[in-house]
C-alpha cells in the first residue's frame, strides 16, 4: 500500500495527467484527471461512449505521465482493468464535478491499473515502483 500511496501523492499533487493508449499502433494522448485510490488501486472513470473506451479495449496497455511545477516527473506503464463496482462508481458520483447521475448510467465505466511499472523522476534521480 506504501508504494500505491507514493504514486497517488503524485497523481494528486498534479491532478492533470496525460494518458496515453494506441490506435493502430500509433500513440494517442490526451489529459485526464480521475485519478483516486481506493481499496488498494488507482481507479479511473470514463465515459464509454468515447474513441479512449475502444482504445482501451482493444489494448489495455497505457502509459501516464505527469509534470509537476518543480519540474519532478512521473511515467507509469500500466494494464487496464475495467471493472462495474457500484462502490466505485458512488465514489466518482460524490465527487463535485461529476456528469454522472446514477452508477446505472450505461455510459458510466471505471478501470484500474494492474502490472504497474512507475518512474519517479525528481532531481536527476530515479526511483522505480512495481506493482502486480
Amino acid at each position: 500500500m506504501e508504494k500505491l500511496q507514493e504514486i497517488m501523492s503524485f497523481l494528486e499533487s498534479n491532478r492533470i495527467q496525460i494518458f496515453s493508449t494506441s490506435v493502430d499502433n500509433k500513440p494517442v494522448s490526451r489529459p485526464i484527471g480521475s485519478a483516486a485510490l481506493c481499496n488498494g488501486r488507482i481507479w479511473y472513470c470514463m465515459n464509454n461512449d468515447k474513441p479512449m473506451f475502444k482504445q482501451l479495449q482493444d489494448n489495455p496497455n497505457v502509459c501516464i505521465c505527469v509534470c509537476g511545477s518543480d519540474f519532478s516527473w512521473i511515467r507509469i506503464y500500466a494494464r487496464v482493468v475495467f471493472s462495474d463496482d457500484k462502490l466505485i462508481k458512488n465514489m466518482y458520483m460524490q465527487r463535485p464535478n461529476s456528469s454522472f447521475k446514477s452508477v446505472d448510467d450505461p455510459r458510466f465505466s471505471v478501470f484500474y491499473l494492474s502490472e504497474i511499472r512507475a518512474e519517479i523522476h525528481i532531481k536527476g534521480e530515479t526511483k522505480v515502483i512495481e506493482i502486480d
